[in-house]
């Protein structure tokens, strides 16, 4: 529990701080998971905030974020490598994504979220995005 609420606080704190949805996710849990961070860490992630390039129209920055840093920890860096388990926590954090907000489409959760008072649901959610993928990661033994 302690990562899961070490990830949630710090990739809220990041977004707070001025990194996007996406950013703030995947710096959080490479810096946990992953040994430390690199300053370009977040740069991989600058095209995915605001569902792809602030087009609204496309999957969540959170949940890019996540996935990336899912890549990051757990990707192949070989054409003939398995993929298994990187697949397996995308779709895991996807799912779980979906049954608590019902779609992944970033248009759609700021409808639902309405107003909003300097992105605060957007930061909330980067937070609780990053504890899903902490809580994933753990049961997954990467903790």
């Amino acid at each position: 529990m302690q990562k899961k609420s070490e990830a949630g606080q710090k990739a809220f704190e990041y977004h707070k701080s001025g990194f996007h949805c996406a950013e703030a996710v995947l710096k959080a849990i490479v810096e946990i998971y992953g040994n430390g961070s690199s300053r370009d860490i977040p740069k991989i992630a600058t095209g995915f905030g605001g569902g792809i390039g602030r087009t609204k129209q496309e999957i969540c920055g959170a949940i890019t974020g996540g996935v990336m840093a899912i890549g990051f920890l757990s990707g192949r860096s070989e054409p003939g490598a398995d993929w298994a388990d990187a697949s397996e926590m995308a779709a895991k954090l996807k799912r779980r994504f979906v049954h608590e907000h019902g779609t992944t489409n970033c248009g759609a959760l700021l409808a639902t979220f309405g107003p909003q008072e300097n992105m605060m649901r957007c930061k909330q959610l980067s937070g609780e995005v990053a504890g899903m993928l902490a809580d994933i990661l753990d049961k997954k033994g990467n903790g």
